[in-house]
C-alpha cells in the first residue's frame, strides 16, 4: 500500500513538470522560428497573424516528435533533482526501497510518452502534413528546398539533389540513376554542383559516371568529366514544385516509398530511423539519471546536473543528424545510420545506470 502511494506521489510529481517543459521548450521554439521568418510575417501584412497562429498549431506536432525524448528526460531530471534537493529519495531508500524500485514509475511513464509519441508521428502529423504544406507555401517564399527526389519517366531516371537553390536555379550535390527498357540500372551520375544554362539545361560540374551492361553489371571505366549537359525533362519549375517533405510521413507510407525507391538510401535510413525511434527516450533516460542521483559529487549542483542532461541530449541528437546524413549519401548502410546513436548512447548509458551509487 505504500508503495502504491509513493508511486502515485512520483507519477503526479512528474506529469506537471512534463507540461511545463513541453510548453516551455515549445515556446522558445516558436519565439525563435517567429523571429527567423518575421521578414515573411511583415510581408503579408493584415492577415500575418491569423497564417501565423495556423502555422505554429500545425507545427506543435513536429516540434514534439522531434524533441519529446529530450522533454521526457529533461522532466525527469527536474523533478529528481526536487527529490534530492528535499531528501525525499534517501527517505525512500531508509523506508527500505531500492533506487531501481523508486525509479520504476518513472519508466513506466516513459513507456505511455513512448505510445504517446508514436502516435502524434504517425495519426497526428500525417492527418495535418497536407495542411502544414499548404500554409507554408502561402507564407513562405522558399529560397531552397533540400533533399530533392524526383523521377523523369520520360528518360528512366531518378534525379537527386541535395540542395535547390530555387532563386538561382543552382544544384548541389546532384545524384542521378538511369535505367533501361528492363528497369536495370544503366548508369549512375554523381555531381558536385549543377545550373539551369540558357539553353533551357542542366548543366553538371566535376562529374563521375558509372556505366553498366544489360544485367545491371558495372563496365569499366570510371569516366570522370568537368563539364556534363544532362538531358532530362526535369525543368527548375518542376523540381519547386516536387514534395520533399518525407519527414511528415507514416511509417506505413515511409514503407512504400522504400519499396517504391530502393536505391534511395534517404527513404531506407527514415524508414529505420522511425522503427528505432520508440527506444529514444529509454536511451536518454539511461545516460541521464546517473548524473542527477548516481554520482554523489556532481550532485551538489543542480544547474550542472540538469545542464548535463541537456548536454546529453544535444550530444544524442548531433550523433543522430550526422548518422543520418551519411545515410542518405551512402556512406553508411541505412540500417547503421538509424541504429548507431541508439546503440552508443545505450550501451554507455545502460553502463552508467548499472554503474552509479545505489
Amino acid at each position: 500500500m505504500i508503495l502504491l502511494k509513493i508511486d502515485k506521489y512520483i507519477i503526479m510529481t512528474f506529469v506537471p513538470y512534463f507540461f511545463v517543459c513541453m510548453f516551455a521548450i515549445c515556446g522558445i521554439y516558436i519565439v525563435i522560428d517567429l523571429l527567423q521568418n518575421l521578414d515573411d510575417f511583415i510581408e503579408l501584412g493584415a492577415k500575418a497573424f491569423l497564417l501565423a497562429g495556423y502555422y505554429y498549431v500545425f507545427m506543435v506536432p513536429v516540434v514534439l516528435a522531434q524533441l519529446f525524448p529530450a522533454i521526457t528526460l529533461i522532466s525527469v531530471s527536474l523533478v529528481l533533482v526536487r527529490f534530492v534537493k528535499n531528501n525525499e529519495i534517501f527517505a525512500m531508500q531508509v523506508a527500505g526501497m531500492c533506487l531501481y524500485r523508486i525509479l520504476l514509475p518513472v519508466f513506466v511513464l516513459s513507456v505511455f510518452m513512448s505510445f504517446a509519441a508514436v502516435a502524434n508521428q504517425e495519426l497526428i502529423i500525417p492527418r495535418y502534413a497536407k495542411k502544414l504544406k499548404s500554409v507554408e507555401q502561402s507564407t513562405f517564399i522558399d529560397k531552397e528546398k533540400n533533399n530533392i527526389l524526383v523521377e523523369d519517366t520520360d528518360n528512366r531516371m531518378l534525379f537527386r539533389a541535395s540542395t535547390f537553390n530555387v532563386a538561382e536555379k543552382k544544384l548541389e550535390s546532384v545524384f542521378v540513376i538511369g535505367r533501361n527498357e528492363l528497369g536495370k540500372k544503366k548508369f549512375t551520375i554523381s555531381a558536385n554542383r549543377g545550373e539551369w544554362t540558357d539553353d533551357n539545361r542542366w548543366l553538371l560540374f566535376d562529374v563521375v559516371r558509372h556505366n553498366y551492361d544489360e544485367n545491371g553489371k558495372w563496365v569499366a571505366p570510371t569516366i570522370q568529366e568537368k563539364e556534363y549537359y544532362l538531358e532530362t525533362t526535369l525543368t527548375p519549375e518542376l523540381l519547386d514544385k516536387v514534395d520533399v517533405n518525407a519527414t511528415l510521413k507514416s511509417f506505413k507510407e515511409l514503407k512504400v516509398l522504400r519499396e517504391e525507391e530502393p536505391e534511395n538510401s534517404m527513404y531506407r535510413v527514415m524508414f529505420h530511423s522511425r522503427v528505432a525511434y520508440p527506444l529514444t527516450n529509454f536511451v536518454l533516460l539511461f545516460l541521464g539519471i546517473p548524473f542527477v542521483i548516481g554520482f554523489e559529487r556532481i550532485s551538489r549542483s543542480v544547474f550542472l546536473r540538469v545542464g548535463i542532461c541537456v548536454l546529453i541530449c544535444s550530444a544524442f541528437y548531433i550523433l543522430t543528424y550526422l548518422c543520418a546524413n551519411l545515410g542518405n549519401i551512402g556512406l553508411l548502410h541505412p540500417i547503421l545510420a538509424a541504429w548507431l546513436p541508439i546503440v552508443i548512447f545505450g550501451t554507455l548509458g545502460l553502463f552508467l545506470f548499472d554503474w552509479m551509487h545505489l
